[in-house]
């Protein structure tokens, strides 16, 4: 195509076929406005599955639409190429690029920009970047931002942002977080001025003059080891990092939308319910993490295990909690995610012997959660939690992974409307053995630090993360006023054939029944007005000792 449209057009004529850089490559002439424009046109291996590139000879700038002095940006690029399209096309698309522009004659227009990147994530080290919220800007400009501050983060990734935010941005639960010299994250102090950005940066004082401060701000500016100026005398933000050695330096600021939480839509009364997740393990890591990403602010997590090497290849923390206990670690973990969420930890296993009083309390804080969730693989917590649940009048949902990671099962028991846990495991057992085959395998089940029978579920990251996905789904649809239905209240998900299942992606809705309707017991009313007297009693002591 390339010799034929040599031969065809008067505008490119093919001077030689060569390897360039151990690419096949044709160089030749593009004639535009009667100024010749050597070309070389490049195929990379993969052609034609990604497009031939066209670039001068000799390295030289011909357009805005190039990337340096090489590749020209055509209409045939990345984004747009199809495997069908030729070197000639690429060619041609080069040709028309030099005629509206002509670049070596008197020039022309300019070629419209198809570029799509956007100038926040096109940003690099040199444009210095300042992050703040629309809100925050907004209330800037109007005189209204209380108590601004900055963080900076220091030596990531050599960009270095710095995040710009007021007393109401630090009012949301999805605040930013604050100092934290572990993650190289300190706060700056950040002086407001209605001043035009300076220019002249040579020295701190300069700076100062510029910024228009009132005597005794101006002092503090001037003294602080380190700071960062906004000024907004301009139609957009500009800001200057004092750093702590003396120097300075403009940075660029970027206004970012306020969109936290439109990607949840989770409604207001759902997102302050406390879940209680028993069970920081694999499983119960990625469930807890998915429902704070969702919106859920307020959990229970509970856990006596401790985070240790072995548990990083499905686990959510990392070799920084190795050492710790679970939950300590995944509630640091949520509340990098979500610094205002309210993370409640219990930190032992409930079947460990202890004090009976710190048991009823430690139950007690579970029961007063809106869900309860069993992550702990051990079936006879899974029936102790799915009896308090059911005592208490709480959603409750099991979720536990098979053996190999064939699959995995989560359990819905919603008062009133399904049957309690204990009788759903009955009929799920009964319809097994209808079945003619025995239950899958969870493991060994008891995750207790260093126990020598505490070898985890056999089951890759992705089967566990699979597994809690479809738990968190089903815990925020409870949560929303939309649980599952009752006939699927019990989900056996498959992810590859073995046991009942025919594959990945065939799971099985089991009906295992609607609730028994057990008789209310008569009341006694001598019993209740006995109780009732000494609940009096206790209430009548109580305000007497205040």
């Amino acid at each position: 195509m390339v010799e034929a449209l040599a031969r065809d057009e008067h505008w490119f004529s093919l001077s030689r076929w060569l390897f360039h850089e151990g690419r096949l490559s044709g160089e030749g002439e593009i004639l535009a406005h009667g100024k010749p424009y050597p070309v070389r046109l490049v195929y990379p291996d993969q052609f034609p599955e990604v497009p031939a590139w066209v670039e001068p000879q000799d390295e030289a700038k011909w357009s805005g639409h190039q990337y340096g002095k090489g590749t020209l940006c055509l209409q045939l690029r990345p984004d747009n190429w199809v495997s069908g399209a030729t070197g000639g096309d690429v060619l041609r698309s080069a040709y028309d690029l030099l005629i509206v522009e002509n670049p070596l004659g008197e020039g022309g227009e300019r070629a419209p920009s198809e570029h799509r990147v956007g100038e926040l994530q096109a940003y690099d080290w040199g444009a210095n970047p300042v992050l703040i919220g629309a809100g925050c800007a907004g209330r800037i400009r109007a005189g209204g931002a209380a108590e601004v501050i900055a963080l900076r983060w220091m030596a990531a990734d050599d960009v270095w942002p710095i995040l710009v935010h007021d007393a109401e941005d630090r009012a949301s639960t999805r605040r930013p977080p604050g100092a934290d010299i572990n993650s190289w994250r300190f706060e700056i102090p950040v002086f407001l001025s209605g001043a035009v950005t300076p220019t002249d940066l040579s020295d701190r004082a300069a700076i100062v003059r510029a910024s228009g401060f009132a005597e005794e701000q101006a002092a503090v500016v001037q003294e602080s080891a380190a700071g960062l100026v906004l000024f907004d005398g301009e139609d957009e933000l500009g800001a200057v990092h004092l750093m702590p050695e003396g120097a300075s330096h403009r940075r660029r600021v970027f206004v970012l939308p306020d969109d936290g939480g439109i990607r949840t839509s989770r409604p207001k009364e759902a997102a302050t319910n406390r879940v209680a997740v028993v069970g920081a393990g694999s499983i119960g890591s990625k469930l807890a993490e998915m429902l704070v990403r969702s919106g859920i602010v307020a959990l229970t997590l509970v856990d006596g295990d401790v985070m240790l090497p072995g548990n990083l290849e499905r686990h959510v923390l990392d070799w920084r909690d190795v050492g710790f206990r679970k939950v300590h670690g995944l509630k640091r973990r949520l509340l990098a995610i979500s610094p205002g969420t309210q993370v409640e930890t219990i930190d032992v296993n409930l079947n460990w012997q202890r004090s009976a009083k710190t048991h009823a309390w430690q139950v007690g804080a579970i029961a007063r959660c809106d869900v309860v969730v069993d992550a702990s693989g051990d079936p006879a917590t899974a029936l102790f939690l799915g009896a308090v649940a059911e005592a208490n009048g709480r959603a409750f949902v099991s979720v536990q992974v098979f053996e190999g990671g064939i699959g995995g099962l989560v359990a819905t028991s919603i008062p009133k409307r399904d049957r309690t846990f204990v009788e759903g495991r009955a009929s799920y057992l009964a319809w097994c053995e209808a079945q003619d085959t025995a239950p899958p395998e969870a493991g060994p089940g008891r995750y207790e630090m260093l126990a020598e029978d505490g070898a985890p579920v056999v089951a890759d990251d992705a089967a566990v993360a699979a597994t809690a996905a479809h738990a968190a789904r089903i815990v925020l649809d409870i949560l929303d006023g939309d649980p599952p239905s009752p006939e699927s209240a019990w989900m056996l998900l498959g992810y590859r054939k073995a046991w009942l299942f025919e594959g990945h992606g065939h799971n099985i809705r089991l009906d295992v029944g609607k609730p028994s309707e057990a008789a209310a017991p008569p009341l006694d009313k001598e019993a209740a007005a006995f109780a009732t007297a000494l609940f009096r009693e206790w209430l009548d002591a109580d305000n007497s000792s205040t």
